[in-house]
């Protein structure tokens, strides 16, 4: 009787241990794919930020951000007729 109830508990413990293993595996999996994603936006963030002292960049956003032109030119706005 002793011998069934000592197999009983360690397969009970073996079981615990065993799901515990599968969930960590699946915490580790969901883990990775967050520092993937993680990595991506900060290669995009890192692209950005190389891009901040570009002369071409900051024309271009001077010219659609805030509609600046250079001297000499002429802006030319289109609207919608109804």
């Amino acid at each position: 009787m002793a011998i069934i109830l000592g197999a009983c508990l360690l397969a009970s413990l073996y079981l615990v241990r065993l799901a515990t293993i599968v969930h960590l595996k699946q915490d580790i999996s969901r883990l990775e794919q967050q520092e993937r994603v993680a990595l991506v936006a900060q290669e995009e963030w890192r692209d950005r930020l190389d891009q901040k002292d570009n002369p071409l960049v900051i024309e271009d956003l001077a010219r659609k951000l805030l509609g600046l032109v250079k001297p000499g030119e002429e802006k030319v706005i289109f609207l919608e007729g109804k």
